[in-house]
Formats: structure tokens, C-alpha cells, sequence
């Protein structure tokens, strides 16, 4: 008989503590299930405009009280009451091993996902902080989950716009090769002309004539080319500024330190464009005058 005798050791009795505190924890879970089926009940029978006054005067419960209960009776009520004495549905259903706190940390989940973070994280042996961090940690999952869901999206977005632009500009670059081609072949026509017309030994005057002509069409195409230039240069010049303006803009809402850094880099560069430009129209205006002079 003395063999069947259990030393009663701290290890043993905080054994026992444990599983009294979480089979009152399941008591108190199947008890908030039945008041807040009842409250549920009553809610039903009351007249419009009664409740809150029935709920202070009848059982002293508040509304955040009287909802919560409710809330426990809907989310858990149907597995726990429907049979409660069945043992296979307890093995089946890991919520009727909760207890009532723990199944109040877990109305934060959707129904569809609650046993299956029971089954993961082994609820019944963890304690309120842990749960409540596991549950934290969680949400915290799948809110990073949609936040690079998002920046995916956003990137995508910035991806095609990048392609159009790259489009486009192979587009004028094209355009521009054409133009080029197209004036290349009338300074090549004139040329063939004037060297048919020394061939055929013709007049002075009809040889200026013809110089003259192939000057203004190479003239021409060096102004039409220098031209399909500038505007390829000055279009990529504003489609930069307005790119950075939306990064300025961007970064005033998330990081306003880093983008006033930033502004003041675009500043200092837009300043010694301007100032380059200045010099350059200083020495076009030099240059302009020797040459009258001359």
C-alpha cells in the first residue's frame, strides 16, 4: 500500500493547482456561454429601448459586459453546448479544452482560423501573456504579409510606368533616326547634283547655286537633327523633376528630414544648372559679337 502513496511535492502540487485553475477556467467558460445564450434570449423578448435598463436593474451587468457574453455564446456556444458530454467531440474540437480567458483573447481571430492557431501554438498549456503575444505576433504577421502584398503592387505600377516611358522614348528615338535618314538622303541627292553639274562643266553662278543649296540642306538637317535633340533632352529633364517632386512629396509623409535633405541636394543642383546656362548664354552673346565685328 505504502508503494501506491504519491510524495507530495512542490512539483506535484503546482501539478494539481494547475489543472484545478484550468478546469475552473473551462467552467467559467461553459457558465459565460449559458448566461450570454439567456441574455440573448431576453434581448429577444425586450421591447425596443429596454435593454440597457433591464441589464442594470435585472443582473447589474453593463453593455461591454452583456456584449461580450453574447459575443462568447456565439462564437463558441454551438461546439461547447451541443453535446456536452460527448468525448469524441471534445477530441475533435480543440475549443472545448479553452478556458474562458483564453477563449476571450481568442475572439480577436476569425472562426475559420481559430483551431487551427490552437493546434499550432498547444493554447492549453500557455499562459495569458504568452497567448495574448502569440495572437499579437499573429495580427503582426499578417498585417507585414499585406504591407508587402502592397509595396508588390506598388512596384509593379512603378515597373509599367518605367515601361511605357522606356517605350516611348525608344519610340522618339526611332522618330529621330528616321528624320536623321530622311535629311541624310536629300544632302546625299544634293551632292550627287553638284557633282553631275561639275561633271557637265556649267557656269560659276550655277555652281554657287548648287553649293549654296547643299550648305542650306545640310544647314538644315544640322538644325533639324540638333532640334530632334533638345527635345529628347528636355522632355527625359521634366519627366526627372516631376519624378523627383513625387519622391519629395512621398517622403514629406514618412520621412520629412530625409526629404528636406534631399531638397536642398535638388536645389543646389537646379542652381548650378542655372548658373551653367548663364554662363553658356554669356559666352553665345561673346561670341556672337566677335563675329559681327569680324
Amino acid at each position: 500500500m505504502k508503494d501506491l502513496i504519491t510524495d507530495r511535492t512542490p512539483l506535484v502540487i503546482a501539478a494539481e493547482i494547475n489543472t484545478i485553475r484550468h478546469q475552473t477556467g473551462k467552467i467559467l467558460l461553459a457558465g459565460a456561454i449559458e448566461i450570454g445564450r439567456r441574455l440573448k434570449e431576453v434581448k429577444d423578448l425586450l421591447p425596443y429601448g429596454e435593454w440597457g435598463k433591464w441589464l442594470k436593474e435585472s443582473v447589474s451587468y453593463s453593455q461591454r459586459t452583456d456584449d461580450r457574453l453574447m459575443q462568447v455564446c456565439e462564437e463558441y456556444g454551438t461546439k461547447l453546448l451541443a453535446s456536452p458530454d460527448n468525448d469524441s467531440l471534445s477530441d475533435s474540437s480543440p475549443v472545448t479544452n479553452l478556458t474562458y480567458t483564453q477563449a476571450l483573447i481568442l475572439l480577436g481571430l476569425p472562426e475559420e482560423e481559430r483551431e487551427v492557431f490552437i493546434a499550432e501554438h498547444d493554447v492549453e498549456s500557455m499562459t495569458r501573456v504568452e497567448l495574448q503575444q502569440a495572437v499579437k505576433d499573429r495580427d503582426q504577421a499578417i498585417q507585414e504579409k499585406k504591407d508587402f502584398q502592397n509595396a508588390l503592387i506598388l512596384k509593379s505600377s512603378e515597373l509599367t510606368q518605367l515601361t511605357t516611358q522606356t517605350q516611348s522614348l525608344e519610340q522618339q528615338v526611332n522618330d529621330y533616326k528616321s528624320k536623321y535618314s530622311a535629311e541624310q538622303e536629300k544632302v546625299t541627292l544634293k551632292q550627287r547634283e553638284l557633282e553631275a553639274a561639275k561633271e557637265e562643266a556649267p557656269s560659276a553662278r550655277k555652281i554657287a547655286e548648287l553649293e549654296k543649296k547643299l550648305k542650306d540642306a545640310e544647314s538644315k538637317s544640322s538644325v533639324r537633327t540638333t532640334e530632334a535633340q533638345f527635345n529628347i533632352h528636355r522632355d527625359n529633364m521634366i519627366k526627372a523633376y516631376d519624378e523627383l517632386l513625387k519622391m519629395l512629396t512621398a517622403l514629406d509623409r514618412t520621412d520629412p528630414e530625409v526629404k528636406e535633405k534631399y531638397r536642398e541636394t535638388a536645389s543646389m543642383i537646379v542652381e548650378n544648372m542655372a548658373k551653367s546656362l548663364k554662363v553658356c548664354r554669356t559666352n553665345l552673346s561673346i561670341d556672337t559679337t566677335q563675329s559681327e565685328r569680324g
